[in-house]
């Protein structure tokens, strides 16, 4: 009687996870626009990323619910996003009010976001870089993550701090020693 070795079955490819990127407000394209751009010239990211840019209608007052509907009607219709990241428009276009309710309604909506800080829209694009090498740390295992390292010597990814050492500050204006010279001896 022979036995015959199990059946070897073919390997099937890992499955990948897509990460969501949702850029909210009123300059949300542009950004959104730029970001993609910069996400083609990086190998393994085009296929790994879904890149959603929800707009403000002009429509929109503040000081209305206008916001918060079309809010819940834009997170009813896209994936719940991995990275929300609200882009500031430009302070001359008096947007400002609208950007407040927008962030109060996506708190209100529970979804966590970061503010995309940056003057040019180089530095936006290298900040949204930087957030999403956290979030690909963060969420993904470490065999799928090394395509979203950033290797952008300009700006380090996690600036140091200065590290604690009491016994050896100088600094008269040190917080640490002001405190601590207040308790009574």
């Amino acid at each position: 009687m022979s036995t015959s070795p199990p059946s070897a079955e073919p390997s099937r490819p890992a499955v990948q996870r897509i990460l969501h990127i949702a850029f909210w407000g009123v300059d949300a394209h542009t950004t959104a626009a730029a970001f993609e751009t910069h996400a083609r010239a990086q190998p393994g990211w085009t296929e790994r990323l879904q890149i959603t840019a929800h707009v403000l209608p002009k429509t929109v007052d503040a000081g209305t619910d206008a916001i918060t509907d079309w809010l819940a009607a834009e997170l009813g219709t896209a994936p719940h996003p991995h990275l929300s990241l609200l882009v500031p428009s430009d302070p001359a276009r008096h947007t400002v009010p609208i950007e407040l309710q927008l962030r109060s309604a996506l708190i209100q909506a529970g979804v966590s976001f970061q503010v995309l800080y940056g003057a040019a829209m180089t530095e936006q694009v290298r900040n949204t870089a930087n957030a999403l090498a956290l979030t690909a740390k963060a969420i993904l295992p470490s065999s799928e993550r090394a395509c979203f390292a950033v290797n952008d010597t300009t700006k380090p990814i996690h600036p140091r701090m200065r590290s604690w050492n009491c016994e050896k500050c100088s600094d008269p204006e040190c917080e640490h020693k002001l405190f601590t010279g207040l308790l009574p001896a």
